[in-house]
């Protein structure tokens, strides 16, 4: 238990008896905090919205799989466990999952007893792990809380972005919608601090390093394809990779975020800038729905 919290475990599975069991197993038996999913794309929101402490997932979802699955979670949940269900054993299903990052790969039929006590071993070692890095990274003066405090301010930094389940849901539809349009591999809304806010398609290995690279670029010193266009709401740069290329487009204020859009190199710009810019218009109308920051007190 984490602060007298449960933890909180992830289901993803499309066989409906499975997931009960699961729930009732996890739930009564274990007592951890249960969430269900029943695709790829359920998952991934509620992925987006919570950090889970484990997630359990089936190899075979109704629309991508439990390895899109898996490879996504590396991404935005490093922290989080994951336990892989296959129909039946597969050696090479197996090494698959455990080179995506999988800490246990279980088969059908399923021993719920079993089930729980591996469960129970992977969280016991994510606690073990936790208090280590904390005692670790204990503070070492006082000076560290007034300069994080500093950090926090908003005078000092960036609003911090929060959505309400009505807007984050929008925001994804709006995210599909782009990734069909162009036909990328992932679209993605990322704050100033680098977390995801939005996502929709895939983010593999190679994927992952281009967009961490693109993020990282100083727009401000790049010349912008928006420039180019003579348009002065958004910001965009293009960074190519050898496989694919990434779009980025910064816009909002005060919550400043970036539209990711990785494609192809042999994708037209123009297409993807288009629908690119469309998206992120509809986006900023959205995010001047959110309550503006509170206005702190000045630090000393």
């Amino acid at each position: 238990m984490k602060n007298g919290q449960k933890e909180r475990i992830l289901i993803v599975a499309k066989d409906e008896e499975l997931r009960s069991q699961l729930i009732e197993t996890l739930e009564h038996a274990g007592g951890y905090s249960t969430v269900e999913a029943t695709n790829f794309e359920e998952a991934l929101s509620e992925i987006l919205l919570t950090d889970f402490d484990l997630i359990v997932t089936e190899a075979e979802l109704p629309d991508l799989s439990g390895m899109d699955l898996l490879a996504v979670v590396g991404g935005l949940r490093p922290g989080a466990r994951v336990i892989v269900i296959d129909d039946d054993l597969s050696a090479k299903s197996a090494v698959a999952v455990f080179r995506l990052g999988a800490v246990d790969y279980l088969y059908k039929p399923l021993n719920m007893s079993f089930v729980l006590m591996q469960v129970e071993r992977q969280l016991e070692i994510k606690r073990t792990s936790a208090a280590q890095k904390e005692k670790e990274e204990q503070p070492r003066t006082a000076t560290v809380h007034r300069d994080r405090a500093k950090r926090l301010d908003p005078r000092t930094r960036p609003a911090a972005l929060v959505l309400g389940r009505s807007q984050f849901k929008r925001i994804n539809i709006e995210l599909n919608r782009l990734l069909n349009h162009v036909r990328a591999a992932f679209v993605g809304l990322v704050d100033t601090d680098g977390n995801m806010v939005g996502a929709a398609g895939t983010l593999d290995d190679y994927d992952l390093q281009i967009l961490t690279q693109a993020l990282s670029i100083d727009h401000s010193a790049q010349q912008s394809l928006a420039n180019l266009l003579d348009e002065t709401r958004f910001h965009s740069t293009y960074f190519e990779g050898d496989l694919n290329g990434v779009y980025i487009i910064e816009f909002g204020t005060p919550f400043t975020v970036s539209l990711a859009v990785i494609c192809g190199t042999d994708v037209k710009p123009g297409m993807v800038w288009l629908y690119s810019k469309r998206t992120a218009a509809i986006v900023d109308d959205i995010l001047k729905s959110v309550p503006q920051p509170r206005t702190l007190p000045k630090l000393q």
